[in-house]
This record gives structure tokens, C-alpha cells and sequence, in this order.
């Protein structure tokens, strides 16, 4: 292992003595040498003037990290801590070069797309959601989306290596078509993203975007049979703040442009036109049905079972939403069209009592275990109404300390609401954070909720058992989990070697069809999971 170089200073103020180490300007890149005399107030000028023009980052109030450029030497990084103590002052520098090239190198690949040098999806993500919370320096924006034309015609044709050049030259177009600080990403397979922001007006965007195109129509690929193929991108633009001054609406709407041109003529970057959108997706019936679901409140709540990884023994069942209409079932298109008609505290307050009126007659009937938590949907940007949090409470009071309340990250929290539902009359069950590693921002809604209960999402649960990097995401999480008392529950479970593999990963909790599926009136437990539980633990 390389060794770290180390220096360090000490002033004292009461006798005006200054104490430094042989290296200690060396390692800062200041050719002075160590037998230099010196007192305080020049010691002093000499790390203003060096601290003000090398500062890189704050680390914390005492510690800040600088990045030295030094001829012929390349880029050198030093942290340093001061602290002050009555009369003294003490500096301690340290070499952290090594350590900082190789957390750079981390980030560039976690941020980078290999094949074309862009941004990648979870790096554009982050970046434009980072520039939506500041919006007063985005003035005018236009979020593009792109899909290159003819993928699939050359990677028949010709390979996958070519459908790779491809994919790799017109990556290089956007990036050399748009001005510098544009964020540009490659998605996935065929598909773009670019994100032009503070611009005077949308006509000044349009000038770059019309650039953008030329230089596109411009791009020729000379394929194996020495034919010359013209690159070929289809594309749709919405438009900050006059289509909507929301980043994910921005991205749906930019979708539906697409799509538009998708489906005429291929080869264009159109506009978002609002009326095609209303004509297509504003159906009358469906949205009629929806106001009817909500008024009369036509839904049902199926129970699943989450049990305990040790003994197999039911711990909580979760409620899911089932409407009861005949075009409108699906709780994910509930969910859609409430966001689309702002009817999302509807479903909000619907959601909680409805869900713990049908727990409460089970329990009462005892068709269920009586002892057991009730994990309850709850929209993350949704809370109830002060009057009815109060009827909620008068009515379900000795039931609230068995709720688990899941804050789903589909969207992102606000903290607003979540403040209101942790300190709601009578609360005393706990928080649970739903679908992790699928949505928003994973380790901040981690760190900003604190839940008792993690869920950790399908995606990552399907095929465990053959995806190293999917066991080594839960075996990391288990640990964080279980070091803060909190627990980890494996949902989805659908083979009997996925139950196998998070078992030796030490979930705590389990969940999915293999085990029991959502039913009115919860079932027994799989037996052959049962055996899976016992055997592992014999």
C-alpha cells in the first residue's frame, strides 16, 4: 500500500512563534524552503493567497480540500484540517492524490456512458432534476428527447458492432452539435436525451437547436458495403416554462412529441403540441370513470402476506389497491390519471381509511393475524387533511401503532407532507421505504426518512440468485440496514432460489407470489416456501 505524505504547522498567537514541518510547503506545491525565517503574519499571507487560489471543495467548517496544478508534475490534491485552540493554531495537511484520482475514476465510470462518452441515464437524471431545484437560473429550457432511426435495420444487417459505431457517431454529433454546459446523455439502446437551460428566450434555444439539426443531416456513416447511410434521429422538444415548469412533465411531453414523429415522418426534432396531446390521451370516459371511483370510492383492498425470514411466521400484511370498474382496474392507471386530474389527496385519504376499515374487519372476524402490521401505501407527496387525520385517529386509534406507512419512491419525498404524516394524531407505527433501488434518489430518501422497514424493489429480487451485482446491492443494504435497527424486506419473491439466496443474504422479511398472493381475505403460506424457511435454518 503507497504511503500518504503527511505535514503539519503550529502558530502561536501568545508568542508569535511559528512551527512547521520540513515538507509542509512542498506538499502544498510552494517551492519556499523549510529554513525559510517566518512569522505569523506572513505565514499567514502566504495560505491566504495559496487557499484562495487552489480551493476545490469545502469538506467541513475546518477541513477543505485543494487541487494544486504544479509544472511538470500534473494536478496534486491536499486536504487540510485547521483548528484553533486558545493561542494556537494548528494545520495539518495531507497528500490525497492517489486517493482522489481513484474516487474521480470511480465517478467518471459510474456517470459515463462507455460507448459514446455522454452522460448516462442516472447521471442526466441527477444532474437535470439538480438544475430544476434551481430554477431561477434555468430562464428558458428545452428538454429533447431522441431516438436514432435505423438501429435495428444496421444491427441486422450489418452487427452489432456497426449498430455500436452507430450508436458511438451520433453520440459524437450531440456533443459536438450543442454549445458547452448542454447536458447531453445517452439513455439506453437507441434512445437520447439533451437538456439546453439558461437561455434568454425559446427563439435563442431554437438557434441552437436548428445547428443541432444541421449538424445531424450533415453526419454520413460509410457502412461494410461502402454504402453511405446519413444518421437519422427522430425527436420531440418540450419546452421551460411554457409547457410546463415540471422536469417530469417536461420529459413526458418531449415523449409524446417523439412519438408524433415516430409514427409520420421520421427524421424531424418537432415541437410539443398540446392539443394532439389532449386528443389523444384526455378520454372522456376514463376520466369519467375515475371521478365516479373517486366520489364513490368503488375499491377494494387485497391483503399480501410479508413474513419473517427466521421463522416463517406472519409479520404484517400490505394493502394494494384494487378498483372496482370495468375499464378502470389497474392501480398504476389510477395513479396516473389522479396525478394528471390533481386528485392525488383523493387517493391519499382514500387509501387510508379504506385500506384500514377492510384490515379492521379481517381482524375483528379473525381472518387474519390480529397481532400483525399493516403496511399501507402512501403517496410521497401526499398527506391528509388536518380534520381528517383527527376522524382517522378517533376512529382507528388502537390500530395506529400496528400501521407501517410506505413511502414509495416513484416519486420524489416532500418533506412537507412527511413531516405531517410522522407527527399525525395518534401515529406510533413506523415508516417503510418502498421500492429501493428503483426510483428517486435511493440513499437521500434513505437517509431523509429513516424508516424501520426497507423494501427492496423487484427489479432487484428478480433472478437474485444468478446476479452477483444484485447480491452484492442487498448484501450492502442488509448491512446498513442492520447496524441501524432497521429491517430489509425482499419483495417479489417468485422462484424458490430467490427465497434460497436472500436467506443467506440476511433479509429479515419476505414478500411475493412464490409465498402467498394478494387476496381479500389473506391465505395460508406456501408450504414449500415454509420448507425452504426451515431447512435453511435446521
Amino acid at each position: 500500500m503507497a504511503s500518504v505524505e503527511i505535514g503539519g504547522y503550529e502558530l502561536r498567537f501568545d508568542t508569535g512563534s511559528v512551527f512547521y514541518t520540513e515538507n509542509f510547503f512542498s506538499i502544498l506545491g510552494i517551492p519556499l524552503s523549510a529554513e525559510l525565517p517566518m512569522n505569523i503574519e506572513k505565514f499567514r499571507e502566504i495560505l491566504k493567497e495559496y487557499t484562495e487560489k487552489n480551493l476545490y471543495k469545502t469538506k467541513s467548517g475546518s477541513t477543505k480540500l485543494y487541487c494544486i496544478r504544479i509544472p511538470e508534475k500534473g494536478v496534486r490534491y491536499v486536504r487540510m484540517e485547521v483548528k484553533n485552540e486558545n493561542w494556537v493554531q494548528i494545520g495539518l495537511v495531507e497528500d490525497v492524490t492517489v486517493s482522489m484520482r481513484e474516487r474521480l475514476r470511480i465517478e467518471h465510470e459510474r456517470d459515463y456512458d462507455t460507448l459514446t462518452g455522454l452522460y448516462n441515464r442516472r447521471a442526466f437524471k441527477r444532474e437535470s432534476e439538480s438544475i430544476f431545484g434551481r430554477r431561477k437560473k434555468i430562464r428558458h429550457a428545452a428538454f429533447i428527447m431522441l431516438d436514432l432511426d435505423n438501429l435495428k435495420y444496421i444491427n441486422d444487417t450489418f452487427g452489432h458492432d456497426w449498430g455500436d459505431e452507430y450508436i458511438r457517431q451520433a453520440g459524437m454529433c450531440l456533443e459536438e452539435g450543442t454549445p458547452k454546459g448542454t447536458l447531453c446523455a445517452h439513455i439506453s439502446g437507441d434512445e437520447f436525451n439533451i437538456l439546453f437551460y439558461g437561455y434568454e428566450s425559446q427563439n435563442a434555444i431554437r438557434k441552437e437547436i436548428s445547428k443541432l439539426k444541421r449538424e445531424i443531416s450533415s453526419r454520413i456513416i460509410r457502412l461494410p458495403n461502402g454504402q453511405e447511410f446519413h444518421l437519422s434521429i427522430s425527436g420531440g422538444i418540450a419546452w421551460y416554462p411554457e409547457d410546463s415548469n415540471s422536469l417530469g412533465v417536461m420529459r413526458k411531453h418531449a415523449d409524446f412529441a417523439m412519438y408524433q414523429v415516430k409514427q409520420t415522418d421520421k427524421g424531424r426534432i418537432a415541437e410539443f403540441d398540446q392539443k394532439a396531446y389532449e386528443e389523444k390521451y384526455r378520454d372522456s370516459q376514463i376520466r369519467k370513470e375515475f371521478h365516479r371511483f373517486v366520489k364513490e370510492e368503488l375499491v377494494t383492498y387485497y391483503f399480501q402476506p410479508i413474513i419473517s425470514a427466521k421463522t416463517g411466521e406472519i409479520e404484517a400484511y400490505e394493502a394494494l389497491m384494487r378498483a372496482n370498474l370495468p375499464i378502470l382496474k389497474r392501480p398504476d392507471v389510477v395513479m396516473k390519471i389522479a396525478r394528471e386530474e390533481g386528485a392525488l389527496r383523493e387517493i391519499e385519504r382514500m387509501t387510508m381509511f379504506r385500506a384500514t376499515e377492510a384490515f379492521a374487519d379481517l381482524r375483528e372476524k379473525k381472518r387474519i393475524k390480529g397481532d400483525a402490521l399493516l403496511f399501507i401505501n402512501s403517496i410521497a407527496s401526499q398527506h391528509m387533511a388536518a380534520k381528517d387525520e383527527i376522524e382517522f385517529n378517533n376512529r382507528y386509534a388502537e390500530l395506529q401503532k400496528q400501521i407501517v406507512i410506505e413511502i414509495t419512491e416513484e416519486e420524489s419525498i416532500d418533506y412537507h407532507a412527511l413531516e405531517i404524516k410522522r407527527n399525525a394524531p395518534g401515529f406510533e407505527g413506523a415508516f417503510a421505504l418502498d421500492d429501493y433501488g428503483s426510483g428517486y434518489s435511493n440513499e437521500k430518501s434513505l437517509l431523509d426518512l429513516a424508516p424501520k422497514y426497507i423494501k427492496v424493489d423487484l427489479s432487484i429480487i428478480r433472478d437474485i440468485d444468478t446476479d452477483p451485482d444484485k447480491q452484492q446491492i442487498v448484501e450492502n443494504i442488509v448491512a446498513y440496514a442492520h447496524k441501524r435497527d432497521m429491517k430489509i424486506v425482499a419483495e417479489g419473491l417468485e422462484t424458490p432460489e430467490e427465497i434460497q439466496k436472500v436467506l443467506e443474504l440476511e433479509v429479515d422479511l419476505l414478500q411475493g407470489f412464490y409465498l402467498a398472493r394478494p387476496e381479500p381475505v389473506p391465505g395460508n403460506i406456501n408450504e414449500d416456501a415454509l420448507k425452504i424457511i426451515a431447512a435453511f435454518y435446521k
